[in-house]
């Protein structure tokens, strides 16, 4: 295992979250006020419904990413790895970590950007069931891509 490689997989993960939960702060903000601030009539007895609903998706949504950049980042490091298990454990171990950190801002970011119409809406601890199934899905892919990588280089 590559330490700094372990290293560099997880600081790319986080630096890629924020830019996610941002984004996602920012979309969830914007269906909040469209369903439940600015809304009348049927739409604003719903709204929050709608609202947590929306945070759920966005959420959801964002961590489906995890994966796919395990994926990228293991294919990345397992082509200029000099060995397979090195590789694949580099880029697991990376993945997994790095897809918990990446998860993690995610959430922290769209929960804190929460509103008062989202009074239904998912907290941080709702969230750490699928935090650490998405980490370990992504140790996996991360761990397959950087052996295949691997083969490549």
């Amino acid at each position: 295992m590559n330490a700094n490689g372990v290293g560099l997989t997880a600081a790319v993960f986080a630096v890629v979250g924020v830019g996610v939960g941002l984004v996602a702060a920012v979309g969830t903000g914007w269906a909040e006020t469209a369903l439940a601030t600015a809304a009348t009539g049927e739409t604003a007895r719903f709204g929050p419904v709608f609202v947590a609903q929306s945070y759920l998706a966005v959420t959801a949504t964002a961590l489906v990413g995890a994966p796919l950049l395990a994926g990228v980042l293991g294919v990345l490091f397992g082509s200029r790895a000099y060995d397979v298990q090195e590789a694949a454990a580099t880029s697991g171990i990376g993945g997994g970590i790095g897809a918990l950190v990446y998860g993690i801002v995610v959430v922290v970011l769209v929960v804190a950007s929460q509103g008062e119409a989202a009074t239904q809406a998912h907290g941080i601890a709702d969230a750490f069931g699928p935090l650490l199934t998405t980490a370990v899905v992504a140790a996996v892919v991360g761990a397959a891509t950087g052996a295949l990588g691997s083969v490549t280089g």
